[in-house]
């Protein structure tokens, strides 16, 4: 699997906000008790639960949630489909940066990346596709205006 990572998020959206790109995109996260087996090694799922979080966390700091997305547009967003690459494992106890950055959009899909990082090594890459669906009918509907801007902002 190859993931690309780039830098070329909105330069508007960004300093209105008063964060830097890699502020936006990064997400530390220490590696605690209830994410690792017996070994002290972390569990394969756990990898997407952090991924959730680190993806969920640079959509709102670029100013979108989705409890908003649910509640105001009745829509919802959901993995059609995923690929994980673990390179390393990760231990208890590790600080570890997680970075998404969104390889590119399609009317009411995206794809994106998500890095994780010790120190400066790969260790884990993941790439998903999410889809934008409206709620009861589950049908695929079109990213919100607001929600593009995001996307193309995570770029």
């Amino acid at each position: 699997m190859e993931v690309m990572i780039e830098n070329s998020l909105d330069d508007d959206i960004v300093s209105n906000l008063g964060l830097s790109k890699e502020d936006i995109k990064n997400y530390q996260f220490r590696i605690c008790y209830e994410d690792v087996d017996a070994a002290g090694i972390v569990y394969h799922a756990r990898y997407f639960g952090i991924a959730d979080r680190a993806r969920t966390e640079s959509i709102r700091r670029l100013g979108g949630t989705t409890s908003e997305l649910y509640k105001k547009d009745g829509l919802v967003l959901v993995v059609r489909e995923a690929e994980i690459h673990y390179r390393k494992p990760l231990y208890i106890d590790e600080l570890v940066i997680v970075k998404t950055n969104i390889i590119t959009t399609l009317g009411a899909s995206c794809w994106l990346s998500q890095v994780f990082f010790r120190d400066e090594e790969i260790v884990t890459e993941l790439k998903l596709q999410l889809v934008c669906l409206k709620k009861g009918s589950y049908q695929p509907v079109p990213f919100p205006k607001k929600w593009k801007k995001i996307m193309e902002a995570m770029m």
